[in-house]
């Protein structure tokens, strides 16, 4: 029977027809899941690829953090050494500080001992009003000049600034010599009395005028013999001598005004400058101030030394410490952009995750939709 429009009706088509159209649906479905299996496997490979560059940059990332570390514990160890550098340096200058402290203390303590025996001296001279009696023979009053002068200078002076008997090339030797910025000063203690103590002890007038004479041209003579022999400048002295007077009533006479000029102008005139026992006190005072300051100024030089010393130490300890900051500086601002390019690597990966997540799903709900297709069985 035929149907209208001229079609053959499917209960009279032949079976070969059936078998031939569910032959070519059945190729056709299976292309369709061949291609989108092929799809897929290079989807998954295309994913393994992402996921490995990923694990490459995480241990990249780490090997990065343990060079910071290393790099964090190498600066601490260097600004340790530096710390430890400066605890030195600073305890040494402590100790030298200590040590000028120390000395002037005892520049302090030497100088109440000079007082009290200065006071002591001139209550001993108040008491010997007589003291030219006792210097009456010309060896007994050398004996003792010698003797008080050495006395002066032990309790004034530290050791190794002044000698006793100081000779000279040829021989000569001056009572002592006191050593005053690289020279000597000679001292000498032998003083004419006689001719004083006459004019001193004598009832006659006129007697005592040429008493007086005689000992202005003792004193003269005297100076003049110091001046010739002691005052050597060619042979380390200084150019000038001084000449102790052991009593301060002798030297009272030799400063007051006569009916000339004073005996001591005479005296300054030659370069000898007379002393007596409370002047050369003071005079020794003040060098042993000069020479104390000589010793202080020679640490203060050392401990000047010492502070340039370590400040060269720390100019070349900063400068590996400037160039460490800079360098971590860099670093650091690599190690930020580097975080940066991996935040957005990981931001892409993520978004290519998810992305090829949704096509597989997408193509899972492909196939799902494709399972129609097929005749039942």
């Amino acid at each position: 029977m035929v149907c209208p429009g001229g079609l053959v009706p499917f209960s009279v088509m032949s079976s070969s027809a059936v078998l031939v159209l569910l032959a070519a649906g059945l190729v056709a479905a299976v292309a369709v899941a061949v291609a989108m299996a092929a799809a897929s496997a290079r989807r998954s490979a295309r994913l393994d690829r992402l996921l490995a560059e990923a694990a490459g940059a995480r241990q990249a990332s780490e090997s990065l953090d343990r060079r910071f570390e290393e790099l964090r514990r190498s600066i601490e160890d260097r600004v340790q050494g530096v710390e430890r550098s400066l605890s030195d340096g600073q305890k040494g200058l402590t100790d030298h500080l200590g040590e000028s402290g120390k000395l002037l203390k005892d520049v302090g303590e030497k100088m109440g001992r000079l007082f009290e025996a200065s006071q002591k001296i001139e209550k001993l001279a108040g008491d010997m009003t007589r003291l030219e009696d006792l210097l009456k023979p010309p060896k007994l009053r050398g004996t003792l000049g010698e003797t008080f002068l050495e006395q002066a200078l032990r309790q004034a002076l530290p050791p190794g600034s002044w000698k006793m008997q100081y000779r000279f090339s040829d021989g000569v030797s001056v009572d002592a010599a006191i050593r005053f910025k690289e020279r000597w000063i000679p001292v000498d203690s032998k003083f004419p009395l006689e001719n004083f103590r006459r004019a001193r002890e004598s009832d006659d007038e006129a007697e005592r005028r040429r008493a007086r004479t005689a000992f202005g041209n003792d004193v003269r003579k005297h100076a003049e013999a110091i001046s010739r022999k002691y005052i050597r400048p060619a042979e380390g002295t200084c150019d000038y001598a001084f000449m102790y007077v052991p009593a301060e009533a002798v030297y009272a006479e030799m400063v007051a005004d006569g009916e000339e000029k004073a005996l001591a102008d005479s005296c300054v005139e030659m370069r000898v400058f007379p002393v007596s026992p409370r002047l050369f006190y003071a005079f020794l005072a003040t060098v042993s101030m000069v020479l104390r300051g000589e010793e202080l100024q020679k640490n203060a030089r050392e401990v000047q030394g010492r502070l340039a010393e370590l400040e060269r130490l720390w100019d070349r300890a900063e400068e590996p410490f400037l160039k460490v900051r800079g360098h971590m500086n860099n670093a650091q601002k690599q190690y930020e952009e580097a975080a940066a390019a991996l935040n957005r690597f990981g931001a892409k990966l993520t978004g290519i995750t998810e992305a090829a997540q949704e096509k597989l799903e997408a193509a899972a709900d492909g196939e799902t939709d494709i399972n129609p297709l097929l005749p039942p069985s």
